[in-house]
């Protein structure tokens, strides 16, 4: 009796093991921060899809202007992995092409707001970074009609 004890005891124990093993084995997986200066993680962020799906919160609130009568109105929805399409943001090729321009409007107190615009349009999309030990993209207001 005692040694079916040890039995379970060490099955137990092995199973906690190889459980602890295979998560902290994806912690190491993460992706390194690119930089924990805004100014030095935006243009890593921009150019890497890969970079934007490790530093990106899930689900991703997103904001968008729904043209409503008598006015356009703000609808929040909250998107899911499969619901994000990365590149998020698109590299800076596909921004020239189109004629989008990306402005820092504010970096203060773990919290860092990008607006990227095309002039002469109604084309703007506001996006807000949070920090935390790294930024990560946490917000979507889009402006757009």
């Amino acid at each position: 009796m005692n040694y079916l004890r040890h039995v379970i005891f060490g099955l137990i124990a092995s199973v906690f093991g190889v459980f602890s093993s295979f998560v902290m084995a994806g912690v190491s997986d993460l992706a390194p921060c690119p930089s924990t200066s805004f100014s030095k993680f935006l243009p890593a962020y921009l150019e890497s899809p890969s970079v934007q799906a490790a530093f990106t919160h899930i689900p991703l609130k997103k904001i968008v202007t729904v043209d409503a009568e008598p006015e356009p109105e703000q609808k929040i929805v909250l998107l899911d992995k499969q619901k994000v399409v990365f590149p998020v943001i698109p590299g800076r090729e596909k921004r020239v092409a189109d004629g989008v321009e990306v402005t820092v409007l504010e970096e203060l107190n773990a919290i860092a707001k990008i607006k990227i615009e095309k002039p002469d349009t109604d084309y703007q999309i506001v996006y807000v970074f949070k920090f935390e030990k790294c930024w990560f993209l946490d917000e979507v207001q889009d402006y757009s009609l």
